[in-house]
């Protein structure tokens, strides 16, 4: 006994486009996404665009190409940001002000480390202390001999 399988399938088949049929009717239109873009802040800017028209005519017998240039308006929705995207803006944000932040320290460490260096590698500085020592070194000698002579 052969059975027939033709009329499960016409059944099952039909049972899927009533049940996406349904899904169609029952869904949201587009006026409803739009209403609620509108409602969550978001705005139509319009732009101009500039396009292009090239056309060839022909006229007693000669083809001749007519260029026109016209501007078209082409509104362009701008949603809103949504939370995650405003977390992220402001967490690039604050990482980059630390980032600069961290820069700017390092530099000013650099910088006082080289005023440093200069400092002690100045020849003025080493002939001041050259001096030093050696104007030390001759009161020394004579506070030794007006010891030694009493």
């Amino acid at each position: 006994m052969k059975i027939d399988y033709r009329p499960l399938v016409f059944l099952l088949l039909s049972t899927i486009l009533a049940v996406m049929l349904l899904m169609g009717m029952a869904s949201c239109s587009s006026a409803y996404h739009l209403r609620k873009f509108y409602d969550k802040g978001g705005k139509l800017e319009v732009k101009k665009t500039e396009i292009t028209i090239h056309d060839t005519l022909r006229i007693n017998g000669k083809d001749s190409i007519i260029e026109k240039t016209i501007q078209v308006d082409c509104p362009e929705p701008k949603a809103p940001l949504t939370r995650y995207e405003i977390r992220y803006k402001y967490k690039t944000l604050r990482d980059t002000l630390k980032l600069i932040r961290y820069q700017d320290k390092i530099k000013y460490k650099y910088r006082v480390r080289e005023a440093k260096n200069d400092v002690k590698t100045n020849p003025l500085r080493q002939i001041k202390s050259f001096i030093l020592w050696g104007v030390l070194i001759v009161i020394g000698l004579f506070v030794f001999n007006w010891i030694s002579k009493r």
